[in-house]
């Protein structure tokens, strides 16, 4: 594994103190206005999100970062529901980090497990995870057909809830496991601190 890099826990503050003061002059609500917080090299986007969700959409609350990643991992971690455990059933990779309360409440794939397992060691995160409204956290090679392409090298953090969240207490859990993932992808030398000038 490469050395340690910067870590993004240094930006976590600031740029969720710069996000809760554009969520809402009260604090309490926000009205699902898209919100972007550049800080240092990493540029934050919440939103809501109309996703679709076979002949119908539905809305997700989402957050998203891009950032350099060298090494080309990746890797999908989803709530776990009927479907995604018919999936298992049906051979879907899910690799197990070994806590048994986390593994059987998500499903996790990804192309090195070892990495995946160094990303989800930290206990608190995973209790974060855990106890958070979130549903999906992935790194994304792009946006797909109707979202940015991203240059090589580029990839995007992406986790989403899968509902609209307006109550900023909510919005502060999601906050916290993104803030927490990218940064233990920079930790273990996934993610750059470099800016890869992406507006999301």
């Amino acid at each position: 594994m490469s050395e340690p890099k910067p870590l993004f826990r240094k930006h976590h503050q600031e740029i969720w103190n710069e996000l809760a003061t554009h969520l809402d002059e009260t604090g309490e609500k926000w009205d699902g206005t898209k919100v972007t917080v550049k800080h240092g090299p990493f540029m934050v986007s919440l939103d809501l999100h109309a996703e679709l969700a076979g002949y119908a959409s539905r809305l997700v609350t989402r957050l998203r970062a891009a950032y350099i990643n060298k090494d080309g991992f990746r890797f999908r971690l989803r709530r776990s529901t009927w479907l995604s455990d018919l999936a298992v059933m049906l051979g879907t990779q899910d690799i197990k980090i070994g806590d048994e309360a986390f593994d059987e409440a998500f499903v996790i794939s990804s192309n090195n497990e070892e990495k995946t397992r160094f990303l989800l060691a930290d206990a608190d995160l995973r209790g974060a995870l855990m106890n958070s409204p979130t549903d999906l956290v992935e790194v994304r090679d792009d946006e797909g057909e109707f979202g940015p392409a991203f240059p090589e090298e580029v990839d995007e953090l992406y986790l989403h809830s899968r509902r609209r969240i307006t109550v900023c207490s909510e919005l502060e859990q999601l906050y916290s496991v993104f803030a927490g993932m990218l940064n233990r992808l920079c930790h273990a030398g996934s993610a750059y601190e470099d800016d890869p000038h992406l507006t999301l």
